[in-house]
């Protein structure tokens, strides 16, 4: 069923692990909310089959920071599987909760009609309160029947799934994890964050599926490492943001095959999918029963993933005669940065917060890292040294976004440079990084 590090695990002891589970969760309240983190992902997968069992909301956490623990308080103060060592107070563990050992280990996939609850997530780097994005079972259930018709087909193969992302997004939870287990494929429960740790786990004969992220793959293109293991890849995922054409080319040339991106969002679900194999325009397929139309530019979805008839997308797109699409660009300020969402009016507002902060500006620059121009407060002017100030406003950003998200460089102003109008021109202000 899976391994950890190469070490086998079976699917008997993975069942036991979840029974045991189950039988400490039972107790919970129907309708009780439960914050699942767990660095491991069959011990993650475990609790999350266990908790899945019972009417409950699982709630998924980008990360187990302290600010991100304290917002979730609102919603539940239950958790099960590690959480820091300095994280604040105020969670019970589930996982300590006293095992009913009469209760009948009958365990089943779960599903609305089985009485699941229902999976939380929250769009990752999201700036104020975290939007929580509540998904049925059912929906997840219908994405993974996608996956397995999309890239499976008829063959029903035995597949072997890696992975260098991590669970707690959709991205990594649906291709890592919940596809292999809903359809009893093979997966490695350790995340290969590098490369090199990864290559070394592919060995000499099993052929593998990798989950990968666009940030990790353009890392790959001047020092391929998977090269000399190409011929144990069947298939390499990106999804999560996008991966430049050109980075996609050099790959598809190393990799002899084409890298599969897979368009969506934790909202949507998936939406498309392609290869880009050569400079031309490649268009994205539609998943089965997802369908895109143009409204004003920007394109509208029509999928069985998403609760109403149709919803209007932030990207920008061109639908092409035979249903296949073009993304032509985001219609917001919401930008990706190595993979995670920010909302940078969100950040803004956040960084306006601080004391020694009297406005400031945000832009995404051509390496995709965040710059921020400020102005600051007379006190800050007067008494702290810009060195210092960076420092300190970069931890007032880390509680609240991933240290990756926070903007790397930073400027400093009297006033900030609105044009004649009164406005920021925000197409004008990268000359101020350069």
């Amino acid at each position: 069923m899976a391994s950890r590090d190469g070490c086998a695990f079976s699917s008997a002891q993975f069942l036991a692990l979840v029974e045991g589970f189950y039988r400490r969760y039972s107790s919970l309240e129907a309708g009780s909310s439960v914050l699942l983190y767990h660095s491991d992902s069959i011990e993650f997968a475990a609790r999350l089959l266990a908790l899945a069992q019972l009417p409950l909301d699982i709630v998924l956490p980008p990360n187990a920071q302290p600010q991100t623990l304290c917002d979730l308080q609102k919603i539940t103060s239950f958790y099960a599987g590690e959480l820091e060592a300095d994280s604040p107070p105020g969670f019970s563990c589930v996982d300590a909760f006293d095992p009913d050992l009469s209760l009948a280990g009958d365990l089943h996939w779960p599903g609305s009609a089985q009485g699941a609850g229902r999976l939380v997530f929250f769009t990752s780097g999201s700036s104020g309160p975290a939007k929580a994005i509540y998904k049925r079972w059912d929906a997840i259930n219908l994405e993974l029947q996608t996956l397995e018709q999309t890239f499976n087909g008829t063959e029903q193969q035995s597949l072997s799934f890696i992975a260098m992302v991590s669970h707690q997004h959709i991205y990594g939870l649906l291709f890592k994890l919940l596809w292999p287990l809903r359809y009893g494929h093979f997966f490695e429960a350790s995340s290969y964050q590098y490369p090199e740790h990864l290559a070394k786990r592919l060995g000499a004969h099993q052929r593998w599926l990798v989950v990968a992220s666009p940030a990790q793959l353009s890392r790959l293109v001047d020092d391929n490492v998977l090269v000399p293991k190409r011929a144990q890849i069947t298939c390499l995922f990106s999804s999560g943001g996008p991966l430049a054409d050109s980075d996609a080319i050099i790959l598809a040339e190393q990799l002899h095959q084409g890298i599969v991106q897979v368009y969506g969002s934790t909202e949507t679900g998936g939406i498309g999918y392609r290869r880009v194999l050569s400079t031309a325009a490649t268009p994205w397929q539609p998943f089965n029963s997802v369908s895109l139309s143009e409204e004003q530019g920007r394109l509208v979805l029509q999928s069985p993933l998403i609760d109403e008839p149709t919803r209007l997308l932030d990207d920008k797109g061109q639908v092409l005669s035979d249903g296949q699409f073009l993304l032509l660009g985001r219609a917001d300020r919401t930008v990706k940065v190595a993979e995670k969402r920010v909302d940078l009016v969100g950040m803004e507002a956040r960084l306006r917060q601080h004391p020694l902060v009297r406005a400031c500006a945000l832009l995404q620059l051509p390496t995709g890292r965040l710059g921020a121009l400020v102005a600051l407060s007379t006190d800050a002017k007067e008494q702290v040294p810009s060195k210092e100030v960076t420092v300190q406003l970069k931890a007032w950003l880390g509680q609240e976004f991933k240290a990756v998200c926070v903007p790397r460089k930073w400027r400093y102003f009297e006033q900030l440079p609105y044009n004649s109008q009164g406005k920021l021109i925000y197409s004008q202000l990268e000359q101020y990084f350069v």
